[in-house]
């Protein structure tokens, strides 16, 4: 893994807890994701913890196991998921660089 380290107790540790991912969604003609109120039966709602989280995969077999190569392709992660990477930082083009596009003088 890349910034995230190395092991699956640093990836997992990226999560910050929102239990989103663990509610069923509903996706509408524009590709809007709705989020329901119907939560996975192993999603403590108050803590937003999962009861089962080291087992997950094992017991529940519909449980969504979250990789780096999968985090951009699903569009049901909230912008703000901990798995998702930071955005990328606006940077600004030195005048240089403009004059050699054609840019303002």
């Amino acid at each position: 893994m890349s910034d995230h380290g190395t092991d699956a107790a640093g990836w997992d540790g990226l999560c910050r807890q929102c239990g989103l991912c663990c509610f069923e969604k509903l996706e509408d003609g524009r590709g809007k994701i709705i989020y329901t109120g119907t939560a996975c039966r192993y999603l403590d709602v108050i803590t937003r913890r999962c009861k089962i989280f080291e087992r997950r995969f094992e017991i529940n077999p519909h449980c969504v196991k979250l990789t780096e190569e999968l985090v951009p392709q699903l569009n049901w992660l909230p912008p703000d998921c901990g798995y998702r990477p930071p955005p990328e930082k606006f940077t600004r083009k030195s005048c240089r660089e403009r004059r050699k596009r054609g840019g303002r003088r």
